[in-house]
């Protein structure tokens, strides 16, 4: 008799997923608790501040809904990308120059701008300089066919040291006492909370969240984004422009993490800073793959993993080292990923037969 793994033929439905992830969520808390006992830190008590730094009081809660607004969007422009079986690595650069475009026009609009206008002109900004930041790498994939894994991942590197470049010179802030800031952008370009107390990007996570299930839904563009990823040969005899949904495909994904990039301008910072993310695009890739790519998973990953960050703070306020936050991060990530892998395949038990 012998026992083996063999791959499902269909998809494993939402409930199974979260049957799972739960499977996976308890394995990795066990683990974390035993970490944390062999590192003479009671396990109740870091938890416990944990919890109550991402989700024990209302402020706690405005922190991380704030914070899983850029996780979310990052996360939903992975998705789409993957549907064409593109891998998007170069959110964390698309973010960034989603935010430096955003920064420059809010530089340069005038003091009357309606604030109205200017909020949708600094978005808008983003909105396209991520989708051009994307095109560096999705032209040479659709004309080239060079792997967009290794070009989106270096352009990141690229990005970031042109920002560095722009705060320490020629965007650097005199009143900041050489700090690496830029001047704020005008007040009419801030995007201020709804409801009184909401971050203003989280109503946008949620277009965006219901954007891609529509995509999913049965659009001609997701049919074929889905037809290209799966079967290129198919694709190209059905008259399917693979160039097209390449370029089409990854730049939506960068418009995406660069409109992450202006929202945290327009609703967190005023300012385009080199600590503006504390790597939201590498993140967004994590809860892509945590949530199996599906739109209504990744809203809830997203804020679940804003919790672990905004909860890592609140560690060190408890006199607990803030590393730990990120060993527990780690910790969750692979046991929820081992766990959503093996819903993938059965358990099928052989019995040898003699001849």
């Amino acid at each position: 008799m012998r026992v083996r793994l063999e791959p499902r033929l269909t998809d494993p439905t939402l409930a199974a997923y979260a049957l799972r992830a739960a499977v996976g969520g308890g394995l990795a808390l066990a683990l974390s608790a035993g970490l944390l006992a062999l590192s003479d830190h009671p396990p109740a008590s870091v938890l416990d501040a944990l919890v109550r730094g991402a989700f024990g009081s209302w402020p706690a809660v405005q922190s991380t809904l704030s914070k899983a607004v850029p996780i979310g969007l990052c996360a939903v422009g992975i998705a789409l990308a993957s549907r064409a079986n593109l891998i998007n690595i170069g959110a964390e650069g698309q973010f960034f120059f989603g935010a430096f475009a955003a920064t420059g026009i809010g530089l340069c609009l005038p003091e009357d701008t309606a604030h109205p206008l200017a909020v949708a002109l600094v978005l808008g900004a983003g909105l396209l300089g991520g989708a051009a930041w994307a095109a560096l790498a999705a032209i040479p994939r659709a004309v080239l066919g060079m792997s967009e894994i290794l070009t989106t991942l270096m352009l990141n590197y690229i990005c970031l040291l042109w920002i560095n470049y722009l705060v320490r010179g020629p965007w650097a802030d005199p009143l900041t006492f050489s700090f690496p800031y830029s001047p704020p952008i005008l007040d009419a370009g801030q995007l201020g909370p709804v409801f009184g107390a909401i971050q203003g990007g989280f109503p946008v996570l949620l277009a965006a969240v219901a954007l891609l299930a529509v995509v999913d839904s049965g659009t001609r563009w997701g049919y074929e984004l889905r037809v290209a990823g799966d079967a290129p040969e198919a694709a190209r005899y059905s008259g399917i422009n693979a160039a097209w949904i390449v370029i089409s495909g990854l730049c939506a994904s960068g418009a995406l993490a660069g409109l992450a990039g202006a929202i945290e301008i327009s609703a967190t910072t005023g300012r385009l800073q080199t600590g503006l993310s504390p790597g939201y695009g590498f993140m967004g890739v994590l809860v892509a793959w945590l949530a199996g790519g599906r739109p209504l998973p990744i809203l809830l990953v997203s804020i679940l993993y804003a919790g672990l960050l905004n909860g890592g703070f609140s560690l060190q306020i408890a006199h607990i080292p803030g590393a730990i936050s990120t060993v527990l991060q780690a910790t969750i990530l692979i046991c929820i990923l081992g766990a959503g892998s093996l819903a993938r395949y059965r358990i099928r038990i052989v019995r040898s037969t003699t001849a």
